[in-house]
């Protein structure tokens, strides 16, 4: 999620000096988008075949995906750096380091929300107006296409997300290793998957575990994969429509 990202990248007045002044270029800009949500967006949206359908027909079958592809384009044959040079710094640039979102809080009465905001106080007026457009279409989106805020706890902070990059990055390494080996090796167990990444600890067999003991954790490590997988492949489907980050 756009909004998410620029949360993620937020690295002070500098930035923000030079989103405002209209001198912030791809190139110097590039170092902010990687490790965030932006980069692990780019990432589900690659890893999806529905995308690249998309992307190759030009049909969609949501609004969500048509303003997914809106922001992002084709990105079957290109990398993060080549997506933000040509086109990501044109459409993701100015909102990297506004707003820290605190809170999003439903309202019980009526269909609204109330959005609680920091601002830094070098941030440029000029900015505000994108930037909440952006946010309250985004809240839209949540509220109406994946119902977050009307299931979620009253007080509902998407600042400190639920799901972060660094877990949004292990799901998909686990994703892309199951698709690869079960490619190249269709009968390989799912527990070795686990036990080569080391994704559960105490699922790890030991050199003096009995038979029953190694088969319980081979059950248990290979329900943990399973688990990651079907997480991983949540996110890559909901990337393309638009809602992210949502397993």
């Amino acid at each position: 999620m756009k909004l998410e990202t620029q949360i993620s990248a937020n690295s002070g007045r500098p930035l923000v000096q030079s989103i405002a002044s209209g001198d912030m270029t791809a190139k110097g800009s590039e170092p902010f988008i990687y490790g965030g949500y932006l980069e692990v967006w780019f990432r589900c949206l690659k890893l999806s075949k529905q995308y690249i359908h998309n992307c190759r027909t030009g049909l969609f079958g949501s609004q969500g995906a048509a303003n997914t592809f809106k922001l992002f384009g084709c990105l079957e044959h290109c990398t993060l750096r080549e997506w933000w040079h040509e086109r990501g710094c044109e459409n993701f640039g100015r909102s990297m380091a506004t707003f820290k979102v605190r809170l999003v809080v439903a309202q019980r009465k009526k269909a609204s929300c109330r959005i609680t905001l920091d601002a830094d106080d070098a941030t440029p007026p000029d900015l505000v107006g994108d930037e909440v457009s952006f946010l309250v279409q985004q809240m839209r989106l949540l509220q109406g296409q994946s119902g977050m805020l009307s299931s979620a706890p009253k007080a509902w902070s998407i600042y400190k997300s639920r799901i972060t990059p660094e877990a949004i990055k292990l799901h998909l390494d686990v994703l892309e290793a199951h698709d690869t080996i079960k490619h190249s090796a269709p009968r390989t167990k799912l527990w070795r998957i686990g036990e080569q990444m080391r994704l559960n600890p105490k699922a790890m067999t030991r050199s003096g575990d009995t038979p029953n003991e190694q088969t319980a954790k081979h059950i248990t490590m290979g329900q943990t994969v399973s688990e990651m997988v079907r997480k991983g492949q949540g996110l890559v489907e909901n990337a393309c429509e638009g809602v992210f980050p949502r397993y």
